[in-house]
């Protein structure tokens, strides 16, 4: 135990890194960026402080092991982990945490989204058929440059467009990617519960409370996605 309370954004440089262990600290996060390394094999960060995951998380093919056991106020995977090795008992089982079975979809998926990033200025639901504009025209930026550029992660926006730190650090690391149709996604998501109690998952993971959430872009996304694929 190291008692590390955050882990660097500039992880994602280590471009040769398969296998990140960082259990038994004080984490509350894990960087977005992280979901940048695509040799990555296994991570594991069990016994923190964990209350979120980044939405990417699992979206690579090489990552199949996932490890977040005993993080107390965890309730909520990202549903690229379903196909995935993962450990999460002693998950979502915090005191102050409602009983599995007792909730409402509702207060489930409330939970299941504590310790969102600051960057999510809404979360939408199948009701919302409107994109904010925000949003749209950091996607439309974002495809652009995405477009202009043989490396999508150089995002240089021309002086004429100015824009804040952190939207621009936004265009190069998107909050995350729709779990339907991939498309990027900046300040806005429409998300979907499944808890694992519900499915094929049940028998493996017993002492824990978590659902896996779908991350979508639009209300047509969240419509039409399947856990199962």
């Amino acid at each position: 135990m190291n008692q590390l309370v955050s882990l660097p954004n500039r992880l994602h440089r280590c471009s040769s890194l398969q296998y990140l262990s960082a259990d038994h600290n004080l984490l509350s996060h894990v960087p977005r960026h992280l979901c940048r390394l695509a040799r990555l094999t296994q991570l594991s960060m069990a016994a923190n402080r964990l209350t979120f995951l980044p939405l990417d998380l699992g979206g690579s093919s090489e990552l199949q092991f996932v490890f977040v056991d005993n993080n107390l106020d965890l309730k909520g995977l990202p549903s690229y982990l379903y196909n995935k090795v993962i450990g999460c008992n002693g998950c979502g089982m915090s005191p102050q945490g409602g009983m599995a079975g007792q909730e409402s979809q509702e207060e489930a998926l409330s939970e299941a989204l504590l310790g969102l990033p600051a960057e999510v200025k809404a979360v939408a639901s199948e009701a919302d058929n409107v994109v904010p504009l925000e949003e749209l025209a950091m996607r439309m930026l974002h495809q652009l440059y995405h477009q202009q550029h043989h490396h999508p992660t150089d995002v240089n926006i021309p002086p004429t467009i100015p824009l804040p730190k952190s939207l621009l650090d936004l265009l190069q690391f998107p909050l995350g990617h729709c779990h339907r149709c991939t498309q990027a996604m900046f300040t806005v998501i429409y998300p979907k519960l499944f808890p694992l109690r519900h499915t094929a998952l049940a028998g493996v993971h017993r002492r824990t409370t978590v659902s896996f959430v779908a991350y979508c872009c639009s209300s047509r996304c969240l419509r039409t996605f399947n856990l199962q694929g």
